[in-house]
């Protein structure tokens, strides 16, 4: 074997380099901890022990042993307490390895309430015996700045030598111990920032999900101001209809548009307040007009309260590449933030605009307020940065970041004649075409409709609806109030389709849905809800559903729904 003291021959450095490379090609413990223990074996140690020091506990663990190069990991224990007493201890406290030529000095401890005589150096006796009694040494692995990182020991050195204590202090054994100790602390201070990252992410993430619950809070108090109007309209043409057949009848169409107003006023609600996270930059499609209108209708009431006049240009644009929920979260911070510039600012003015041009859709949001100071302007998507009092400063930074992920953007300008202008910008998506071969086909002739229907919810009124409206046109319609109820009907009868409510107690529409997949029903499956439609899909017993359809609705929407999976039957046969 070569001279391994203070001189390092020639193919010594071969092999240090060589090892340094492997080091700088890994942020893994155990790939490091494998490199390094090879070459350490063949200095001649028939065993090597390895462990990291865990910094908050003080504790060593166990990253790998081998003896006689068999891996003994597992007989090892995982936490070794540093015990001044004991050998390892002692040569962390004095940053050095502790060289033991003869175990047998060693006061040999049998039970953990032993007690040591004074001077003495003590071994637990399931580690004498582990290492055969043969001579040992053990000590620190030291980072770049001399504070340990992890623990070295070794043993069985050309059989069972003692080791020379020049080697555990120059030459080939020294510089992998170093070079492992180095490579060591940049592992750790590697996982540490991995921790922090994610820690950050999710702090940034509970502050942003705090941010928006409160906006959609706020929204949702103003919204409700709407919907009352909408509902008062809806209960008092109930009124006028009771009258008679004939004011009934003139009362219907008021009576449609308010509820159908209300629905949409709560689906916009519901779009806007639906968590989410981005997946992935790839085949994501945002409707950025529908987003706009959405945000914009929940947060007039807000603008009326504050006398703030909206502008709006808001034409059809192309769809855009990007995550709903963000830019959802992102137009309600442009909108919220341009409301609050206008709180101290007499006959306050927010334009609201959309353009698509040159494979983009450019959405502006522009206020008459006092604007931005120029110290202000330079860092305004920096995190932290805000000039509202109780505010984290987050939300332009979260939106600047997260649209970047999108391939878009956020700018500021000032507005000309004062104020701020924000302008987000988004790609264009492909277009796709409508095919509207079926709606021509349904303007020919009304079709003849023969289908078997379950209809499933805990309601009776909508049951008795929902059976009033099918049945003159020809479906056989048989009803059920629970979920137990309908798969017991759904196994003793065949049925085209099932019409289920989601929200049940006891055993859900998605219970339903799954239990009905799993027994091979082959009809159609149709989910009724009052959630957002998104809330629902993104449940797994959903993908066995055929369509959701989403509460409130017409008779027409739900005749729709069942045309489009079991398309009625027409007399006439087109050909082309």
């Amino acid at each position: 074997m070569s001279d391994l003291g203070s001189a390092l021959p020639e193919n010594s450095f071969v092999l240090l380099a060589r090892l340094t490379a492997q080091l700088a090609s890994t942020a893994r413990l155990d790939e490091m901890v494998d490199a390094v223990l090879g070459q350490i074996v063949e200095l001649g140690f028939g065993a090597v022990w390895m462990a990291v020091l865990d910094e908050p506990s003080g504790n060593l663990h166990t990253l790998k042993e081998v003896i006689d190069g068999v891996d003994t990991t597992h007989e090892m224990p995982k936490i070794f307490m540093l015990d001044t007493r004991q050998p390892i201890g002692h040569g962390f406290r004095e940053r050095r390895m502790i060289n033991v030529v003869d175990p047998d000095s060693l006061y040999i401890i049998d039970g953990d309430d032993a007690e040591i005589p004074s001077g003495r150096m003590a071994l637990p006796r399931v580690i004498y015996d582990h290492m055969r009694g043969h001579p040992f040494a053990c000590g620190p692995l030291l980072s770049s700045r001399g504070q340990p990182v992890g623990a070295l020991g070794l043993s069985s050195y050309r059989g069972k030598q003692p080791i020379p204590d020049e080697l555990l202090t120059s030459g080939l054994l020294r510089a992998f111990m170093d070079h492992l100790g180095i490579a060591m602390e940049r592992a750790l201070h590697i996982s540490r920032l991995e921790r922090l990252n994610a820690d950050l992410v999710n702090a940034q993430a509970a502050i942003a999900d705090n941010a928006r619950f409160k906006a959609v809070g706020e929204l949702a108090a103003a919204v409700a101001h709407d919907l009352n109007n909408l509902s008062g309209i809806a209960l008092m043409a109930v009124s006028v209809g009771r009258r008679s057949p004939t004011d009934a009848h003139d009362v219907l169409p008021r009576i449609e548009r308010a509820n159908r107003a209300i629905g949409d006023l709560v689906g916009r609600l519901q779009r806007v307040a639906r968590a989410g996270s981005i997946i992935s930059a790839s085949d994501q499609v945002a409707n950025l007009q529908q987003i706009v209108e959405d945000v914009l209708a929940l947060a007039s009431p807000i603008l009326r309260e504050r006398s703030i006049e909206l502008v709006t240009d808001l034409p059809i644009v192309p769809a855009v590449r990007a995550d709903s929920v963000l830019i959802h979260q992102v137009v309600l911070n442009l909108v919220l933030n341009a409301r609050d510039a206008l709180t101290d600012v007499d006959r306050g003015r927010m334009e609201v605009r959309l353009r698509g041009e040159d494979g983009t859709v450019r959405l502006t949001v522009t206020d008459n307020g006092p604007g931005l100071a120029p110290q202000v302007r330079a860092q305004l998507f920096q995190p932290f940065v805000t000039t509202k009092p109780g505010h984290v400063g987050l939300g332009l930074a979260a939106a600047h970041a997260s649209l970047i992920h999108f391939g878009g953007q956020l700018e500021y300008r000032d507005a000309t004649g004062g104020g701020a202008v924000l302008e987000v910008t988004l790609a264009q998506t492909p277009h796709v075409e409508v095919n509207d071969l079926q709606t021509r086909f349904a303007a020919l002739e009304p079709p003849r409709r023969t289908a078997k229907i379950l209809a499933v919810d805990d309601d009776p009124d909508i049951l008795i609806v929902v059976r009033a409206y099918l049945e003159p046109l020809g479906y056989e319609v048989t009803t059920a109030s629970t979920a137990d109820q309908a798969l017991g009907i759904a196994a003793a009868q065949r049925f085209d389709l099932v019409l289920c409510d989601v929200g049940m107690p006891k055993r859900s529409g998605l219970d339903v849905c799954q239990v009905l997949h799993e027994c091979g029903f082959e009809g159609q499956i149709v989910l009724m809800t009052g959630w957002e439609s998104a809330t629902v899909k993104s449940d797994r017993r959903a993908a066995d559903c055929d369509m959701i359809l989403k509460k409130p609705f017409l008779g027409a929407d739900l005749l729709a729904a069942i045309d489009s999976l079991l398309p009625p039957v027409r007399s006439t046969v087109l050909g082309f």
